[in-house]
């Protein structure tokens, strides 16, 4: 699990240096989820990871376009 949570972490940071859109970053984060669905990531890991992309800086209201992506809602 760690040379793949190395991997993310050092393309992220990679990306974030080349100024990479939120487009960009957002793929990466679906990357991230699906590699922690099938348990190549811990969830702690991916969040780790989700914080580095600093799509809460970003996207405005993150928290919220977060709970809506997972739920199809606000909850």
């Amino acid at each position: 699990m760690d040379s793949i949570f190395s991997s993310f972490q050092a393309r992220i940071e990679l990306g974030i240096k080349n100024n990479i859109p939120v487009e960009c970053r957002l793929i990466m984060l679906g990357e991230i989820i699906y590699a922690t669905e099938r348990e190549d990531l811990t969830p702690k890991q991916a969040r780790e990871l989700e914080a580095l992309l600093k799509l809460a800086d970003i996207v405005r209201n993150y928290a919220a376009v977060r709970e809506q992506a997972i739920f199809g809602e606000l909850v």
